[in-house]
């Protein structure tokens, strides 16, 4: 008599939509759903979403925010910001004929003791020397230094995406030569391991706060009031032609 075979159960799990929540510091707004039989699935999966869609403004639709799943939340998984960036090509139109770039990379720490990369690119509105421009980028490294190690990561993120430390970095810079574009091309955080691995520097903010030289900005600003009191005078002189008197 054959002996009875004992046939394996397969059990299928169903699958469901799980929505993926941005950081309460976009108010937990939902940024995609994946479609998963588990929720803990998701754990460390990626993703990357436009900053148009977080703060319903079109002019940052060419900047990129990445979040990583952390964990599992009451109504779907929850992530942390883990990169800024605006997309390359966005970048690249930053740049004009007749105009010189300052694009730079270096190591900061937080005021929450969190380490970021973080790459300024700064025009400025006419071609310059590389003595200017040498100051130029001592003193965004000291300002931006300074202005994050009293600042926790979420407030660094708040003031990137309200363009705030743009703009106070700009004011600042704007007194050694005029600048057309100042922006944070990228930010991200980096672990300590990390940075032992690839033997990265993170720079010590300054004691004092960066004092630029005015001199070179004085002089292009001098430079274009001569031209418009040039332009004013040469308009001032040309009388308009008279039209004879009708007979």
């Amino acid at each position: 008599m054959a002996k009875g075979t004992k046939s394996a159960v397969v059990v299928v799990k169903k699958k469901r939509w799980i929505p993926i929540l941005a950081p309460k510091l976009f108010n937990e707004q939902m940024i995609g759903e994946s479609y998963v039989s588990e929720p803990q699935e998701l754990n460390k999966r990626c993703v990357s979403v436009s900053l148009m869609i977080l703060t319903g403004d079109p002019q940052k639709q060419n900047t990129s925010l990445k979040f990583r799943v952390t964990g599992v939340g009451k109504d779907g998984v929850n992530t942390e910001l883990i990169g800024y960036r605006i997309l390359p090509f966005a970048a690249k139109k930053m740049m004009r004929r007749g105009r010189n770039k300052i694009d730079d990379s270096f190591l900061l720490q937080t005021g929450d003791k969190r380490l970021i990369r973080i790459k300024p690119i700064i025009v400025t509105r006419g071609r310059t020397t590389g003595g200017v421009m040498a100051s130029m980028r001592k003193l965004v490294r000291a300002y931006l230094a300074r202005a994050l190690s009293k600042m926790e990561f979420d407030q660094i993120v708040r003031e990137v995406v309200e363009r705030k430390l743009q703009h106070g970095l700009m004011i600042a810079i704007k007194k050694i030569y005029p600048v057309s574009t100042c922006e944070i091309r990228e930010f991200f955080p980096v672990t300590a391991e990390k940075v032992k691995e690839m033997g990265w520097v993170v720079m010590t903010p300054p004691a004092e706060p960066p004092k630029p030289e005015p001199k070179e900005a004085e002089k292009v600003e001098q430079k274009e009031e001569k031209a418009e009191a040039k332009e004013e005078k040469e308009s001032a002189t040309v009388q308009p032609t008279e039209q004879p008197e009708a007979a």
